[in-house]
């Protein structure tokens, strides 16, 4: 659900207000594409596999749009569960396009807000305003999340759909995330 105009801000002239962004919660681009014919990959990476979620979601709301003219004038919740993390992954990049394709709303920031990695359940909030095509660039339309090439990467373990098994240890760029204080990526192909 969309909260407009929850922050602090008291907006001028047309302007909504400006929502309250929680402390810590910085303009990360911790994101990257991987052309993939027809499609395209978003790779995020991440200090936590929370964070590392969330710049998923970020990167795919750039892939749409510029998300550096978005503003921040309201939040909007989602909530995902799972059967497996890529199953959860998943859900939660569909819930916010679900928001998008039908409130519009493009988040430039997104928190996440509760994660139980046991239980198989994410809820996050998603920052930013309603996409306007005089004021935003409109890019690709992103048609659907595919479950197809998802991977997952903790510092010593890798999931995909093939399975769970140790971190491919051959990836200088990655190898260089880790020592760099980022040890958990994702990567999810859109369907475009």
């Amino acid at each position: 659900s969309v909260r407009p105009e929850l922050g602090t801000g008291t907006g001028a002239g047309d302007q909504p207000a400006t929502e309250q962004i929680p402390v810590g919660l910085t303009d990360l681009r911790q994101f990257m594409y991987h052309d993939h014919t027809a499609d395209i990959i978003v790779h995020a990476w991440g200090r936590t596999r929370a964070e590392a979620f969330a710049q998923v979601v970020v990167g795919m709301f750039n892939y749409m749009t510029e998300v550096e003219h978005v503003d921040v004038h309201c939040s909007i919740e989602v909530e995902a569960i799972g059967h497996d993390l890529l199953d959860l992954l998943y859900h939660l990049l569909d819930e916010f396009l679900f928001v998008f394709g039908t409130e519009m709303h493009i988040s430039r920031h997104v928190e996440i807000v509760e994660f139980d990695e046991e239980a198989l359940r994410i809820k996050a909030r998603g920052y930013g305003e309603k996409m306007n095509l005089n004021k935003h660039e409109q890019g690709t339309e992103i048609k659907a999340i595919t479950m197809h090439m998802m991977k997952i990467l903790g510092p010593d373990s890798m999931m995909s759909e093939a399975g769970t098994g140790n971190r491919p240890q051959d990836d200088e760029e990655s190898a260089k995330r880790v020592q760099q204080g980022f040890p958990h990526e994702a990567y999810v192909l859109l369907d475009i």
